[in-house]
């Protein structure tokens, strides 16, 4: 049991490091600050998913056939390049450069993180732990991007080259954290077998897997709508407040408080995991729907509400859909199938980015 703590530990260490980088929570003021546009903005954040719909899955498979602990490993030394690009080129290609290695970093990490909790759960017979690890994990997300946010105000003041600094300190840190890992073992029992067939395997049984799931698309759609919904109102929420007459000391608590929305959703998860995960989505739905239209009211406290309730309906779908996507997806196939969950959520993302660009310069 001592080595599952450890094991989770580590996890938690990793995931709250990496969401304390306050170059990645004010990115978007750190770009207008530059002299970039909301509309570049959104341009920006369609490139962030254009390069993980090309990656996401192929990172996936990287983390089955080389390892979980491999491709977090590659996770961090990629945000070290995004935050080198960052500082060296100040240009809208030289942005773009970044955020791809930005994707990178997202792609080798997702799947990889849940992958290797939910297997060394298993393991060990305690996969009934892993409702409760993914929530806290969550939580952990939200109040650390909640405090990198919190201090969004100090990192313009800082400046982009010293604030990528910091993400470069962090990511160090992590990788000191990763390399304590311990692999799983549906990835070590491999290690005999040629790479060619660790790859057609990780490929034909998760393409048999799919196809025989119906179940399983329409749970991934769900969670990356009402998240792509959340992800982009708090993205130009950022810059919409200040629009509303928001002071920048204020700025930071009011964003805060948005993230607090996803501890309350993350926490009720727990409470509702006995309902039918289309009761959960009609409910996160509605509430997303809501949130977002409060940023049109143009009042800063309804649109701080708007970004609360989005934060809260995004963090309960995704622990639920989460908790259920790892219940039945196969061990040896877990990252790569996970990664399609974010590769759906790119595609979504992709459509709707440039398209909130539009709709919140307005």
């Amino acid at each position: 049991m001592e080595q599952i703590k450890k094991q989770l530990r580590r996890l938690y260490a990793y995931n709250l490091l990496g969401n304390l980088s306050i170059a990645g929570a004010a990115w978007v003021l750190l770009l207008i600050s530059q002299g970039f546009t909301i509309f570049e903005v959104g341009l920006f954040e369609t490139v962030f998913h254009a390069v993980s719909l090309m990656a996401e899955i192929p990172s996936g498979m990287f983390a089955d056939v080389f390892g979980r602990k491999k491709s977090l490993l590659v996770s961090c030394v990629c945000s070290i390049v995004s935050s080198l690009v960052r500082i060296l080129f100040v240009s809208f290609p030289g942005v773009c450069i970044s955020i791809a290695f930005s994707a990178f970093t997202y792609n080798f990490a997702s799947g990889s993180d849940s992958a290797i909790a939910y297997d060394t759960l298993l393991e060990h017979d305690k996969k009934d732990m892993y409702d409760g690890y993914i929530s806290k994990q969550t939580m952990i997300y939200r109040v650390a991007n909640g405090a990198a946010t919190l201090a969004a105000g100090l990192a313009v003041m800082l400046g982009n080259t010293k604030a990528q600094m910091i993400s470069i300190g962090i990511s160090l840190v992590q990788i000191a954290i990763v390399s304590g890992l311990m692999e799983n073992k549906v990835i070590t029992k491999n290690n005999d077998k040629t790479l060619i067939r660790k790859v057609r395997e990780c490929y034909e049984e998760s393409f048999r897997f799919l196809r025989g799931n119906k179940k399983v698309a329409g749970l991934i759609f769900r969670n990356a709508l009402v998240g792509a919904v959340d992800v982009l109102l708090l993205f130009f929420l950022q810059a919409r407040l200040p629009l509303a007459g928001v002071k920048d000391w204020v700025l930071g608590p009011l964003l805060f408080v948005m993230s607090v929305g996803g501890i309350v959703g993350a926490a009720l998860s727990v409470k509702v995991k006995t309902w039918p995960m289309k009761r959960i989505f009609l409910l996160s739905f509605v509430t997303v729907t809501l949130g977002f239209m409060a940023n049109f009211t143009g009042v800063a406290l309804i649109m701080t509400a708007g970004g609360f309730m989005a934060a809260f309906a995004d963090d309960l779908i995704q622990i639920r859909s989460d908790v259920e996507l790892n219940s039945i997806v196969p061990p040896a196939q877990r990252a790569t199938l996970i990664s399609v969950n974010s590769w759906c959520f790119s595609v979504v993302m992709i459509v709707m980015s440039p398209l909130a660009g539009v709709i919140f310069s307005i």
